[in-house]
């Protein structure tokens, strides 16, 4: 069994996990604020386990064994994650980025099997993204690509300016005033729906200006939040709105990632599986 792990901003997921990607126990707690309790808090899982799958954000390094992390779990960039794990719990670990995780999942199991150029957009606390390029993961040549969390509006360098604090939670709630599980049962509401449709519009504008640049045959979209059909139905018509200001736009595929909430945990499994035989 692997346990796989899955550190967001906001909350930690958990999942025990057979090599074929069943679960036997899923859960989820809310993200500790400092690197030993993220630790004690992985470490004190209740269950018999070989290896230690994680998914996390952020710029990993060459040997992945830590991240360079910006925002709310700065406090994690460039620690040492994986060899701290290691010697507590004498087992392998892996760390991959959570945007690539996704999208590994996806490739391997879900709804990219037969894409050849596809692009997986995260929403969560912040921005997550992967790209597929000729039925492979895109990683660049720094390991940077996909992190688009830190793209900036324009020349203002604050955090209110970034994709997250437009397309992750924040800006979810600042458009329509509703974290995303209160959302979906409030859009009957006209000023709801109006916040709703103004957040897929600004979307759709961004997933168009990274189409023009990768002309993929398929978005897939990933979070919580994506288990709603009700969004990507309002991406895809906002997508359609936009094409008259893009005249050589190939709107892709758009759909749901088919693991949503699971797809990162599962990537780290498969990432994991194919990363550990030098342990």
């Amino acid at each position: 069994m692997i346990l796989t792990i899955d550190i967001g901003g906001t909350n930690i997921k958990y999942g025990l996990c057979n090599d074929a990607g069943c679960f036997l126990q899923k859960g989820e707690y809310t993200t500790p604020q400092t690197t030993q309790d993220i630790i004690e808090s992985i470490c004190s899982l209740p269950f018999d386990y070989t290896g230690i799958a994680i998914s996390m954000p952020g710029i990993m390094n060459e040997d992945h064994s830590n991240a360079y992390i910006t925002g709310k779990l700065s406090f994690l960039s460039e620690y040492p994650l994986k060899d701290k794990i290691m010697k507590i719990k004498n087992c392998k670990v892996t760390l991959e980025n959570d945007g690539r995780c996704a999208t590994w999942a996806e490739l391997s199991f879900g709804n990219l099997q037969n894409s050849k150029n596809a692009l997986v957009v995260v929403l969560g606390t912040y921005i997550g993204m992967g790209i597929v390029i000729d039925h492979k993961v895109y990683e660049g040549s720094h390991l940077l690509a996909g992190e688009y969390s830190d793209a900036h509006m324009d020349k203002e360098k604050t955090y209110k300016n970034t994709m997250a604090a437009y397309f992750g939670k924040d800006g979810l709630k600042r458009a329509t005033g509703l974290t995303g599980k209160e959302l979906f049962d409030s859009l009957d509401n006209e000023k709801v729906y109006a916040g709703f449709n103004e957040f897929c519009g600004n979307l759709a504008w961004m997933l168009s200006n990274i189409q023009l640049l990768l002309d993929v045959d398929t978005i897939l979209i990933g979070g919580g939040i994506s288990a709603q059909p009700k969004l990507i139905a309002c991406i895809k018509e906002n997508m359609n709105c936009v094409k008259p200001w893009f005249s050589t736009l190939k709107i892709p595929e758009i759909q749901a990632c088919k693991f949503n909430n699971d797809a990162n945990l599962l990537g780290a499994l498969y990432y994991y599986n194919n990363n550990t035989e030098n342990y």
